[in-house]
């Protein structure tokens, strides 16, 4: 189950990876610094036909796999995984030569790791105010991904975690701008870095999660649910990949931006409504925060309840395409965002209500309470597959994203992941 769970979550998580190694012009300024760093050439990056060392690689698969907002969530306590575990296990694993199998195990522990931190945190009061959670838990994942692909042992693995408390951080206040896909980028890669020094014999406090002034001390308010931390690890351990589960997003955007998109979407075609005929929309979301009704930029709008539902309203669909800058001050989005309001909803779940005020003085609401690919209401794998079609399309051919499937489906019979990375880092047509 766990293997099965995994192949979903990095399915999805190298998708993602490829389209976002074309998202203009954040790849295109990543990929450009990390060239001119000059890293020792042993590691792909995706989508820009080189290599550099495993630091650098994992920092920028991180920073394309996050940059959309189009991974899996987790489904309790929500935070992203993939984009901090994931690059830094392939980094290592392309340059230890490791197999399918050993990248599966290091992302299900790096993703168990985290988002055990992020629970037990939101159980007792969550992280101190302002740090974006992939910033703070993301490093303790990716470095417990690396630590897992280079075999350390206990005490090299507690020195890795160790080094990586110290580099773990990231202000939500980056939110909406390129930086925030820095933050899992940022993890991937000191990731690696943590694990690498540890096995060099570098030193940290080998006991940082309890420490006076350590990692739980300093990042969450006051003390984390330490039960959930360890609780069930040994016999019977199940991983939080396969229970609680987790979300996979229909849309790249904000977690709390697919509920209410649905919900538009689901007001467009069950009314059969074409976007003149309404004169005014009404959001109502317990999920949807102050809202962003002006958003500065197309990835702004990847967390502005407004403007998804606007794009839904306007194009009956959301995909990559309708948070680029040119879409987002198109003259029929600049007219439409007006007429969109957001309104907070005293709901004890994280669904959301669309209401339109149509010209005609008729008022049609419809809601959506499992989003479509959420643990509740979950896609099926001709969904998923499309999806991963879809993103990777962006940057491969369709002959190179069949064979690119086929070894992710039987990852676990796959003896060196260096076949995967050959394929992931052909130069996609649009970086050209």
């Amino acid at each position: 189950r766990a293997v099965e769970a995994a192949k979903v979550g990095l399915i999805d998580g190298v998708g993602g990876m490829l389209a976002g190694a074309t998202y203009k012009p954040l790849a295109a300024l990543m990929a450009d610094y990390v060239r001119d760093m000059a890293g020792a050439p042993r590691c792909s990056v995706v989508g820009w036909g080189f290599q550099t060392n495993a630091l650098f690689a994992a920092f920028a698969n991180g920073v394309f796999g996050h940059c959309l907002d189009y991974e899996i969530q987790a489904c309790a306590a929500p935070t992203h995984g993939t984009s901090a575990c994931l690059p830094a296990a392939l980094a290592l694993g392309e340059e230890t030569r490791a197999s399918g199998r050993d990248i599966i195990r290091a992302y299900v522990l790096g993703i168990e790791v985290q988002w055990r931190l992020r629970a037990a945190g939101e159980a007792t009061g969550g992280m101190v105010r302002g740090f974006h959670p992939p910033g703070v838990v993301g490093p303790m994942g990716g470095t417990a991904a690396a630590a897992s692909v280079l075999g350390l042992d206990t005490e090299q693995t507690r020195m890795a975690l160790g080094i990586a408390a110290s580099r773990s951080g990231g202000v939500s206040a980056n939110t909406g701008t390129m930086t925030k896909s820095t933050h899992p980028g940022n993890a991937a890669r000191m990731g690696v870095e943590a694990a690498l020094l540890a096995r060099t014999g570098y030193t940290s406090n080998r006991n940082i999660l309890e420490a006076r002034s350590g990692y739980v001390a300093t990042l969450f308010s006051g003390d984390i649910d330490w039960d959930i931390v360890t609780g069930g690890l040994g016999a019977g351990f199940i991983p939080r990949l396969v229970d609680p589960g987790f979300n996979i997003k229909r849309f790249p955007a904000q977690i709390f931006m697919q509920n209410p998109t649905e919900a538009v979407l689901n007001l467009r075609e069950t009314h059969g409504l074409r976007p003149e005929e309404v004169e005014h929309l009404t959001m109502e979301t317990s999920r949807g925060g102050p809202g962003r009704p002006v958003p500065e930029s197309g990835l702004d709008g990847k967390f502005s309840v407004q403007y998804c539902a606007s794009a839904a309203l306007l194009d009956g669909h959301v995909d990559i395409e309708t948070f680029t800058d040119e879409r987002r001050f198109a003259p029929d989005r600049e007219a439409m965002l007006p007429k969109v309001s957001l309104e907070p909803a005293p709901r004890s779940d994280d669904g959301a209500r669309a209401t339109a005020r149509l010209n005609d003085g008729r008022t049609v609401s419809e809601e959506c309470l499992d989003l479509r690919g959420s643990v509740g209401n979950p896609m099926s794998r001709g969904e998923r597959l499309d999806k991963f079609r879809y993103c990777a399309g962006h940057a491969l051919s369709d002959r190179d994203t069949e064979q690119l499937l086929g070894l992710l489906e039987r990852l676990e019979a796959v003896d060196d992941v260096s076949s995967l990375m050959d394929v992931m880092r052909t130069r996609a047509l649009a970086n050209r």
